[in-house]
């Protein structure tokens, strides 16, 4: 009861003080409210003799990442070249130069000597180099004062290779634009828009991954050049402009080496009978089926599989395949086919045929079917097969109906 007399005693007080406020609209300054205007008026007289001090610029956090990654990059430069240096000093005394004659070529003769090797990619063999050359990785300050990275692609983190791919997708997208366009008010196009021509390969992975290296310090990996792959072909089949060709030529040609390797004498020989009639024979392969397939010149259109003609096929699916190759190269009734085939069913019997008889043809025809033939995709073995049923399961993939109880 002692120890709440003093709070009572402080309440009651500050009662009979808001009351006297109320009743004659006058309130003498408190203490808190006496510390608040000095402590104001103290700030007021100190704003006038001191100005306010300038704030410090901050980096960003883009901007430290950089510096710290281009210091990382010069501590492991200064490394390997250190133990560089060293080892090119180790290697003159071995072969008897001075060091500061030793320059890189008598550095690679000395490691075709000390170190032979007979693995046939280059790449592969033992190598030794400045670190400059092996990790050309470029530094230059991509931020301006306001810590924005110059390219618009940087937080990418392969801001060239997304901006080719922009690029890229941007083209399709422009190209679909105008198709639909073209196809809804049924104008010409703006532009000479056509397809192209010859099929397009594009940079294998290790030029790929030595392009953007080299030339914008990017390191790519191989899912990267699968979708740039990918989108590069997409583009490729559409209707182009020019400037969409100039476009696909930087990272790509014309496959023209898979078909000048049509043209070689193997693929042209062919053979002469007894009556001087020219004839080529090949092997054909579906599934299980192997076809033996011979094709004489200058014939009349005579086509006898295993002693019977197109009849030994009762689908009509099956005898198509037989004739498309002779349909495609015009050569229905200009030479004559005698085919023996074993194993298989009917369609992989067919497909045999077919297979071999693209092959045979060859010979017989200009250089532009045998590039359409490459192009059909019927010089290459079908090397599809049925899927085998598994232990456990109704099929192939098929599984049995699952029941809960």
């Amino acid at each position: 009861m002692a120890a709440s007399i003093p709070t009572a005693t402080r309440s009651f007080i500050k009662f009979i003080g808001s009351e006297l406020w109320f009743s004659t609209g006058y309130r003498t300054p408190s203490k808190c409210l006496t510390r608040t205007l000095s402590t104001q008026s103290v700030a007021s007289t100190d704003s006038e003799v001191t100005r306010p001090k300038r704030r410090a610029e901050k980096l960003s956090a883009a901007m430290k990442a950089f510096l710290k990654r281009a210091k990382e990059h010069e501590s492991k430069i200064n490394k390997y070249t250190e133990e560089y240096e060293l080892g090119r000093k180790h290697l003159a005394n071995m072969m008897g130069i001075h060091p500061d004659e030793m320059t890189q070529e008598h550095i690679n003769e000395a490691i075709r000597y000390l170190l032979p090797s007979g693995l046939f990619d280059k790449g592969s063999r033992p190598q030794f180099k400045h670190p400059k050359d092996i990790l050309p990785l470029n530094f230059d300050f991509p931020f301006d004062k306001a810590g924005r990275p110059y390219h618009y692609q940087y937080y990418t983190l392969l801001p060239n290779y997304h901006c080719i791919m922009s690029e890229a997708a941007w083209r399709m997208e422009c190209l679909r634009e105008e198709e639909v366009r073209i196809g809804s008010t049924g104008a010409p196009p703006q532009e000479e828009m056509k397809h192209l021509s010859e099929e397009y390969e594009w940079m294998d992975l290790r030029t790929f991954l030595n392009y953007f290296k080299s030339n914008h310090s990017e390191v790519v990996q191989v899912n990267e050049h699968n979708r740039f792959v990918i989108l590069m072909t997409k583009l490729s089949k559409m209707r182009l402009r020019e400037q969409d060709v100039a476009f696909l030529k930087q990272f790509g040609s014309p496959k023209t080496s898979e078909i000048n390797v049509m043209d070689t004498e193997e693929i042209k020989k062919f053979y002469v009978n007894e009556q001087g009639r020219k004839f080529r024979t090949k092997n054909g392969y579906r599934k299980s089926a192997i076809a033996q397939v011979t094709v004489y010149a200058e014939g009349e259109g005579i086509l006898e599989i295993n002693g019977k003609g197109i009849e030994y096929f009762e689908s009509q699916y099956a005898r198509e395949q037989v004739l498309f190759p002779l349909v495609l190269t015009s050569s229905l009734n200009k030479v004559d086919v005698h085919a023996r085939v074993e194993g298989g069913g009917e369609m992989g019997q067919s497909g045999a045929i077919r297979h071999g008889l693209s092959n045979a043809l060859l010979p017989f025809v200009s250089q532009q079917m045998v590039n359409k033939l490459s192009l059909s995709g019927l010089l290459d073995r079908d090397s599809r097969v049925k899927e085998r049923n598994k232990p456990g399961q109704k099929k192939a993939r098929k599984q049995f109906q699952w029941r809960a109880r």
